[in-house]
């Protein structure tokens, strides 16, 4: 069965051939309309193929059939199972991720997911709710560190490393130098 186009929307002419046409643009309210039709159609369409293999099914049987029917589950269930496999595999790979994403929230917080969801309505759930239970950490900006060591000794340009060397100086007494306390 095919969609016809709407009558209602047409595309504009275009004003010279030699122009590029420009992109037209679908309002959402159509392309919704046109998507729920598309979801009708598969679905009609599954349902057609559903009862178009019970029919199939119920004639096998009828006519006592019944290894060309175990054939045909046979088959079916040969090119489901590797995608039954893979599903599951999915599966425990989300439950890592969620398990991951609960871990990095503050402890007080690590059961407020619903366990009522499935997994990947949790994942949808923490995604979406997850920056309300996080504490932000402020930006340091070094306030109140004058006078402080670092805990890490400065390191230098290569351009930082040839001056101290063309001044006879090591690179741990220039360092001291370029960061103004000559007295470390």
């Amino acid at each position: 069965m095919s969609v016809l186009p709407d009558p209602a929307v047409q595309p504009a002419p275009s004003a010279t051939k030699d122009a590029q046409p420009a992109e037209h643009m679908i309002p959402k309210s159509r392309l919704d309309e046109v998507l729920e039709t598309n979801r009708k159609l598969q679905e009609r369409l599954d349902a057609t193929e559903k009862e178009r293999q019970e029919q199939l099914e119920a004639q096998l049987k009828e006519q006592g059939k019944y290894k060309e029917l175990a054939d045909q589950r046979a088959q079916k269930l040969a090119e489901l199972q590797p995608k039954a496999d893979q599903l599951d595999s999915y599966e425990v790979t989300l439950k890592s991720v969620l398990e991951a994403e609960i871990a990095q929230l503050p402890e007080e917080f690590q059961d407020v997911v619903p366990e009522s969801l499935s997994t990947k309505d949790k994942l949808d759930w923490l995604a979406k709710n997850k920056s309300k239970f996080m504490k932000a950490d402020p930006f340091d900006i070094g306030a109140g560190k004058r006078g402080v060591k670092p805990d890490k000794k400065p390191e230098l340009t290569p351009e930082e490393k040839q001056v101290a060397r063309n001044f006879g100086m090591s690179e741990e007494d220039y360092a001291k130098h370029k960061d103004g306390n000559p007295s470390q």
